[in-house]
């Protein structure tokens, strides 16, 4: 079913992970602890987890 599936995102620039159901959608932007300064998270889909 739609609603059992989970998104694991991935930040494409540190690489810190998060894993949220599909319905919630795209995590908060939040900080990078990479990024110079009070930038953002960069959040892409990695995989989808339960079938």
């Amino acid at each position: 079913m739609e609603r059992d599936k989970k998104v694991e995102y991935i930040c494409t620039y540190c690489g810190q992970k998060v894993v949220r159901s599909r319905l919630i959608g795209r995590p908060a932007p939040g900080k990078c602890i990479r990024k110079q300064g009070d930038k953002p998270h960069s959040w892409r889909q990695n995989r989808i987890l339960g079938g």
